[in-house]
């Protein structure tokens, strides 16, 4: 018996789950009362239908974004029907000669691989502690692709032949009296669950006298209800969302039969999900699984309020499938999901995303990210990741290419934790990897591939929000204004760089543990201006000594860095930064220039905003409105959390990353006839607890606003492991500037130089 008691363990997935795309049945009210039966032999079987409660499933809601120059609206995730497959197993003669003539035709191994990474998943977050390491890279192993082909042949056959039904629903509105006396009349096959009742015919051996003790209590006539709990199956879905071409496939195989094999095979229209924009902001949107379930991004942050409430009705449904009303049924009309209209500009995120697109490669670097937000309100205007997918074809990142290895690449490939999986090193010295994955063919004999895109499903992840990393030089701003706020240091303030700094002191060995350098020499008497515009880690140790770890770490907390933002999507990570009274000397010194920590990019922008705006925190947001079903909008509003830093300090701040822009490091951010500001980044990546140098070990980033006498964007960018250059002056800022440029020229914004 299926042990309904506690509610079934189901979790949102987070990763690696994939799927197809969203299902619902085509119905409206007045074909319950208008339906016909078109063939002989389904009028036949009319009568022996089974009765139930049946969900009609509501609408999914779209995801909608504008051109905000036009005002048009574009959808990002919409719905559209094909065909589903189905069969009645009543009908059916042959199984076996059914599924193999259908599983050329609907096998998909993008799909079948989904669904084995799912099952990896969920097997490996349910491993018992008592199990061998041995069993455990048995239970996690993936099927090759032979494997899997198999294994979708055997559970179609299994599917077309299955001729009684495992479970029914008898009736969803027991009240609870009535409930508990059903239950103590401990009647085997039937269980009640709450408010539902349930049936489980495969263990039923006497539906008559079954049906004869509950007919009173689930309110279905004795004969009838005997009928039910025979449990035929006659409506078993084969494969959801068919390609036309699939359909007209199959179609033409069932006219071609003249014996009849393929008899109970049908074809049901099926809303599913599309996305007509494609990969357009595809790690905004996310995507719809197989059950219907939104993985990440919108779809899976708002999936309850775009899944609407389903309506219920009693009903019968014939041999095709077709749903008939049981004389007096009472139908519940399905309440269709909420519309959601985001923040983002269609025009903006074309062009972002097009220009990252080519920046990575033209980098080299693993991926990239773009996130750009209107500093005054806490809109997000566009936020773009390279490489991406297309959510109308998720199961496409799965997609491998076979690799022709060497003998001796392949006597270098290093194992990773699960069997079969291998990683191979491009450049071991700077971690430069991709996973193989190794098969052995009918002979034995290995065969080796890789993700087609290098990253699989990676992919998916929004990184802006979800991926924490150390953000280096370009958290030198937040230093510098809370020093600037709190009155320890003004822009004017002198520092004497002339060499590296000791810090931590060794009261063993009388010296200092660790010299905090800078990359590019020492420079003199300095102020803080030039400290910021030069990026010196020497000043900015300068500042923290100044500053104090419980002000500094008060500051951070007052940015928004020890907490999520609470951006609309529910995979939010949240960044690293320990108690301060847990800080060595070094590791103040290295957070003030964003090394020893980590923060998303969506913290660091929306800082950035703070600092720009005149020194408010805003609540970053990507959803404008929600459209509801009943024609009412919830709109949402600019919201001001807390004033983090005063209006003179934003000036100031202003003021000085401007100068950076023009007389700094960051000035291949520079735009022409425009001031801009901005600052550059660079963090390192680790081996072993070491840090890594060159090209292709850095995380090269800019973060910068424009106009400066009143930003209307602010601007983060970031690369991972770039291996055209290792500095973000090279990588990042030169993207700003194409950026900046767009948006001075989409939004009209006058030269000011």
């Amino acid at each position: 018996m299926v042990n309904r008691r506690g509610g079934l363990d189901i979790n949102k997935i987070t990763f690696l789950i994939v799927g197809s795309a969203f299902i619902t049945i085509t119905l409206i009210a007045r074909l319950f009362y208008l339906q016909v039966i078109s063939h002989s032999y389904f009028e036949e079987l009319a009568t022996r239908e089974q009765y139930g409660f049946i969900d009609l499933p509501a609408q999914r809601g779209e995801i909608v974004m504008k051109d905000y120059h036009s005002g048009e609206e574009f959808l990002l995730g919409t719905n559209t029907t094909l065909n589903r497959l189905f069969v009645d197993p009543a009908l059916v003669k042959d199984p076996v000669y059914i599924a193999d003539k259908l599983a050329p035709l609907i096998f998909n191994l993008e799909e079948e691989q989904a669904a084995d990474n799912e099952r990896i998943y969920e097997a490996a977050r349910k491993i018992p502690i008592d199990m061998t390491e041995e069993d455990i890279a048995k239970l996690i192993a993936p099927l090759s692709d032979i494997e899997l082909e198999e294994k979708f042949r055997t559970e179609l056959i299994e599917k077309v032949g299955s001729k009684q039904r495992e479970e029914v629903i008898l009736r969803d509105d027991m009240e609870k009296d009535m409930g508990e006396k059903l239950k103590a009349l401990n009647v085997g096959g039937i269980e009640v669950i709450e408010e539902v009742v349930y049936a489980y015919p495969p263990i039923i051996s006497n539906p008559s006298y079954v049906a004869s003790e509950i007919a009173d209590y689930v309110e279905i006539p004795s004969k009838k209800l005997s009928q039910i709990l025979k449990g035929e199956n006659r409506y078993v879905v084969l494969q959801k969302r068919l390609h036309p071409d699939t359909s007209d496939a199959i179609s033409e195989m069932i006219q071609e039969n003249e014996d009849e094999m393929f008899k109970g095979l049908g074809f049901q229209e099926e809303y599913f999900r599309y996305y007509p924009e494609g990969s357009l902001a595809s790690n905004i949107v996310g995507y719809v699984s197989r059950d219907n379930v939104g993985q990440y991004g919108i779809e899976s942050s708002f999936n309850t309020d775009l899944q609407g409430v389903a309506g219920k009705f009693q009903t019968k449904r014939d041999s095709i499938g077709r749903q008939i009303t049981v004389g007096d049924s009472v139908l519940e009309p399905a309440v269709d999901g909420d519309d959601i209209v985001l923040t983002i500009d269609r025009s903006v995120q074309l062009e972002v995303e097009k220009i990252l697109s080519h920046a990575v490669w033209a980098y080299q670097a693993d991926s990239g990210q773009v996130i750009v937000q209107n500093p005054q309100t806490g809109a997000i205007i566009a936020m773009a990741h390279a490489p991406s997918f297309d959510p109308n074809n998720y199961g496409e990142v799965f997609k491998k290419i076979e690799i022709n290895f060497t003998p001796e690449e392949v006597e270098n490939l290093f194992p990773s934790n699960e069997e079969g999986i291998y990683y191979f090193y491009k450049n071991e010295i700077t971690l430069d990897r991709y996973q193989v994955f190794e098969e052995k063919d009918e002979k034995g004999n290995s065969r080796y591939y890789r993700y087609e895109n290098f990253v699989g499903p990676e992919v998916y992840h929004n990184k802006i929000v979800s991926w924490p990393y150390e953000p280096g030089s370009v958290f030198k701003t937040i230093a510098m204004a809370i020093g600037i706020d709190d009155g320890d240091i003004t822009p004017n303030t002198t520092y004497n760089d002339v060499g590296p700094v000791g810090v931590d002191w060794n009261v063993y060995s009388e010296e200092y543990d660790f010299e905090i350098k800078n990359s590019d020499g020492y420079f003199g008497l300095v102020n803080m201006t030039t400290v910021l515009a030069e990026s010196l880690n020497t000043g900015m140790t300068f500042i923290a000594k100044k500053m104090g770890g419980a002000l500094f770490y008060s500051y951070l907390d007052k940015f928004g860095f020890l907490d999520r933002t609470d951006i609309e999507f529910d995979s939010e990570a949240i960044g690293k930064i320990d108690y301060f009274e847990d800080w060595t000397e070094s590791e103040l010194a290295t957070h003030a220039f964003g090394q020893g920590m980590t923060v998303t990019m969506i913290q660091l922008a929306n800082a950035y905003s703070a600092v720009v705006n005149g020194g408010v925190l805003m609540q970053p947001y990507i959803v404008e409105e929600v459209r509801h079903d009943n024609e009412t909008i919830t709109s949402i509003e600019p919201h001001e959390i807390r004033r983090v830093i005063s209006e003179d300090t934003s000036a100031k701040m202003v003021q000085m990353l401007t100068n950076s822009v023009e007389n700094g490091v960051a000035n291949a951010g520079g735009v022409h006839n425009h001031y801009v500001g901005g600052k550059t980044g660079t963090s390192q990546t680790y081996k072993h607890g070491v840090a890594l140098s060159g090209s292709g070990t850095t995380i090269t980033s800019f973060a910068g606003f424009g106009p400066v006498d009143d930003p209307q964007f602010v601007i983060l960018i970031k690369f991972d492991r770039p291996r055209s250059s290792e500095w973000g002056s090279s990588t990042a800022a030169p993207v700003f500037n194409q950026i900046a440029t767009y948006l001075f020229d989409y939004y009209n914004l006058p030269p000011d130089k």
